[in-house]
């Protein structure tokens, strides 16, 4: 068995076979806070645009995301659990962006198999 560890969204664009992205400081744990609170789905994006036009076609759903680990201005949430951690997202889509961990998410599109 081969192991690389490749880091960054940069590493993950790299990345080939089984691949494990690790965010937990942020990305992963507010998707697992997300979902804890109800929601239906999660949709990553590494642009910040796009999370914009996704809202407008997932009518139930709430914007969750930070760049320079800065809530992005329009944002319903920044990236913290803190900040979800009582929130009712029961049925919601959760569109989710993030500097790395989103990114590093969609940057995987070689892997075979993709764990967060």
């Amino acid at each position: 068995m081969r192991i690389e560890i490749l880091e960054f969204p940069e590493g993950a664009i790299k990345a080939r076979g089984t691949t494990v992205i690790i965010d937990v400081f942020r990305a992963f744990s507010v998707a697992c806070y997300a979902f804890d609170a109800g929601a239906s789905r999660l949709i990553a994006t590494d642009d910040v645009e796009k999370a914009f036009t996704l809202k407008s076609v997932y009518k139930n759903s709430v914007l969750v995301g930070e760049r320079n680990e800065m809530k992005i201005e329009g944002f319903d949430f920044g990236n913290s659990p803190t900040e979800i951690i009582k929130e009712n997202f029961t049925g919601k889509t959760v569109i989710q962006t993030t500097t790395a961990g989103t990114a590093g998410l969609v940057g995987a599109v070689n892997a075979d198999i993709l764990l967060t």
